[in-house]
This record gives structure tokens, C-alpha cells and sequence, in this order.
């Protein structure tokens, strides 16, 4: 099995073990699609990671010399890891629309339409596409050795679910840790609902989305001067 079959079918398990697990009805609908926003932001991270393996280094080449044109090459790049992220929200967001359907509509309390669903699924895109980005940041002609990039991705997946209690134990953290997403500070923002809010949830789309598309910019800039 693929890498990539793989990590669909782990995101797969996670998400369903959230709904599984539960047993008392209705469910908070905010509470559960940050759980599953947190698993969907580390599988993103391990998938961004792997897919600087996907292509082999001479298959790259030849890429970029079809391509004529390095920064091209690596947009397109950027744009492929924004539709592997569509697809992680996609698969993060069907799950429970499919828990809801099957228990008539009762499965979640305080739905009121198919807009919240829909804003679930913008806030797992922005989050995906930041995790991702931040793993293929570890690009082995960034970190040669595989084994520190491996631990380097295992500790910036780490500090960044764990950014806001990191600085609220020491608050001058805060101005190293902002280099980490904001997922962690989602929970803070919306859990003080009971529905997603639609200027917030687009707020906090923008600011993975600036973070992901931040992590793509460096990422490029360092492949094309380093060459291979």
C-alpha cells in the first residue's frame, strides 16, 4: 500500500473513532469538529512530509526543465498539496454529515443547515493546507539527513498543537512561537459557541491559509537557490 493510501485510510480511522466513540446524543457540534480539525492538521503534517518522497529526484528534474521555469514548477506544487488538503477537509467533514444524515438529523446539536457543515469543511482546508505546508518544508535538500528531518517534523507538530499552552506558561514565548500555526488557539476561539460563526471561521481560513501559503513561499525560495 501506498503512502498515500495509507495516511487516507489512518485520517479515515481517526475520524470515525470520533463519532464511534461517542455515546451520549445530541453532540456538540463545535467540540467535535475541533477534535477532528486537530487529527486532520497532524495527518496533513505527515502527508506534507511524505510527499517530498513522491517524486524522485531525477523525475523532478526533468519536471522542472518541462516546466522551464523553477517557481513554476514549485507553485504548481503548492497548488497539488492545496487539493490533497481539499481532500483531507472533504473526507474530515463527510464523516459526521454522514453520522447526521443517518441519525435523521440528530446527531449534532445546534445544525441548522448545511452552512455549518460547509464552514467545518473551510476551517479543516485552512488548517490541512497549513499542516501540509509545514511538513513538505522538510524537504531533503532542505534537511538532508531523513532522521532529523523526521524529528524536526515530529517537534514543529508538537509545538504547534501545543502553541497556546506553551505561552500561556510563559508568555514571552509568544513572540518565537507565532512562527507556529494558530490551530491550537481555535478551541480558545470557538468552543465559546455552540455554532460556527461565519466571520470567524473565515478569519481563522485566512490566517492557516497565510501561514500555508508562508511555509510554500520559504520552501521555494531555498530550493531554488540551493539547486540539486
Amino acid at each position: 500500500m501506498s503512502n498515500r493510501a495509507m495516511l487516507s485510510t489512518f485520517l479515515l480511522t481517526l475520524q470515525l473513532s470520533i463519532y464511534l466513540a461517542i455515546q451520549a446524543r445530541p453532540v456538540n457540534f463545535v467540540s467535535a469538529m475541533l477534535q477532528a480539525e486537530f487529527y486532520a492538521f497532524v495527518i496533513a503534517i505527515w502527508f506534507g512530509f511524505s510527499s517530498n518522497d513522491w517524486n524522485e529526484e531525477v523525475t523532478e528534474q526533468l519536471l522542472i526543465l518541462r516546466a522551464k521555469n523553477e517557481f513554476f514548477y514549485y507553485s504548481i506544487y503548492v497548488i497539488f498539496l492545496f487539493i490533497i488538503s481539499a481532500f483531507i477537509s472533504l473526507i474530515s467533514v463527510i464523516i459526521p454529515l454522514i453520522f447526521n444524515v443517518v441519525n435523521h438529523n440528530e446527531f449534532f446539536a445546534h445544525i441548522s443547515s448545511g452552512k455549518d457543515f460547509f464552514l467545518a469543511c473551510l476551517l479543516f482546508l485552512g488548517s490541512s493546507f497549513a499542516g501540509i505546508s509545514l511538513g513538505a518544508l522538510f524537504h531533503p535538500r532542505i534537511i538532508k539527513e531523513k532522521k532529523f528531518a523526521l524529528l524536526y517534523t515530529l517537534l514543529v507538530g508538537i509545538l504547534s498543537i501545543t502553541r497556546a499552552s506553551v505561552v500561556n506558561n510563559q508568555e514571552i514565548l509568544k513572540y518565537v512561537m507565532w512562527v507556529f500555526p494558530t490551530i491550537a488557539n481555535h478551541s480558545t476561539i470557538l468552543r465559546e459557541s455552540s455554532y460556527l460563526a461565519s466571520a470567524r471561521v473565515v478569519q481563522l481560513f485566512l490566517i492557516s491559509l497565510f501561514y500555508g501559503l508562508s511555509y510554500s513561499y520559504i520552501k521555494i525560495v531555498i530550493l531554488i537557490k540551493r539547486k540539486f
